[in-house]
């Protein structure tokens, strides 16, 4: 069993709360007008109320200038406690709406705690996100919030994983965007959804011209090398656990999870198999 395959199904089950209605909802209600409000906001919230500097070095991805139009004046409108409060009680009941009824619940309940001993093993040097999210209390007794839960932390720690390998390999934003495929040199709905500017991106096109980095064999081999780097870094969180046990359990919940995720989309989820 692959470390990507569990990733996918991973990041489908932690998807809702970035696309479905129920946690827009409640990011609306505390005032967070626009999608981006509820997202840095409900992201960060586990961090305490952070700087923008600090939510753009740990995001990863993301033009400064985009973050620093909502951090911090986003902890103005709504306190961090609320809306972590507002992130969670939407991602739960949305997932209770997507999950209950198609997937067993005695297998949510073992899935949760095959999770669970995942996340319990786990250390977090040079993984703050992952850090921040595990710090907070992990439900007790609803076994797709645990689900959730662990599903959240395993997903920050992948992505604390992959920004430790792009800098090992000397990548900057929004260089590493760029290089990930050569569609994406000429793909504009990737450079506004992340927030830079025409200018930032040419600049970036440059800076992988002069390494011999731009839509180029070497380019790809650059990022088959991140992510195996990336798998490296996640795969001894996933040791001591029945990796195709795991998988089997949570692909049905993924898939379910799943429905209320648009394809494509800015995270670049593809539908779990």
């Amino acid at each position: 069993m692959t470390i990507r395959k569990l990733r996918r199904l991973i990041d489908a089950i932690h998807a809702p709360v970035y696309f479905a209605t129920e946690p827009l909802e409640n990011y609306l209600a505390l005032g967070l007008k626009g999608y981006w409000r509820g997202y840095f906001g409900s992201r960060a919230a586990a961090l305490g109320e952070p700087s923008a500097k600090l939510v753009t070095s740990l995001f990863g991805g993301f033009a400064p200038s985009l973050v620093s139009h909502i951090v911090p004046d986003v902890w103005s409108i709504a306190p961090s406690s609320d809306i972590l409060k507002a992130r969670h009680e939407g991602a739960l009941t949305a997932l209770h709406r997507l999950v209950d009824g198609v997937v067993n619940t005695e297998q949510v309940a073992v899935a949760a705690q095959l999770t669970g001993q995942v996340v319990a093993e786990l250390t977090y040097e040079c993984r703050p996100l992952a850090a921040a999210h595990a710090d907070l209390p992990r439900p007790e007794n609803d076994p797709l919030a645990a689900l959730w839960y662990d599903c959240t932390v395993l997903r920050e720690y992948r992505g604390d994983s992959h920004l430790l390998a792009l800098v090992n390999a000397d990548l900057v934003w929004p260089d590493a965007h760029l290089i990930s495929t050569r569609e994406h040199g000429t793909d504009d709905s990737l450079r506004t959804v992340r927030g830079w500017s025409v200018e930032e991106w040419a600049a970036a096109k440059d800076r992988l011209e002069q390494r011999g980095l731009w839509q180029t064999d070497a380019a790809a081999e650059l990022v088959e090398a991140v992510e195996q780097h990336t798998d490296q870094l996640t795969a001894p969180a996933f040791a001591e656990v029945d990796q195709q046990l795991l998988a089997t359990l949570l692909k049905p919940i993924a898939i379910a999870a799943f429905t209320n995720v648009p394809f494509p989309n800015p995270m670049g989820l593809r539908p779990p198999s």
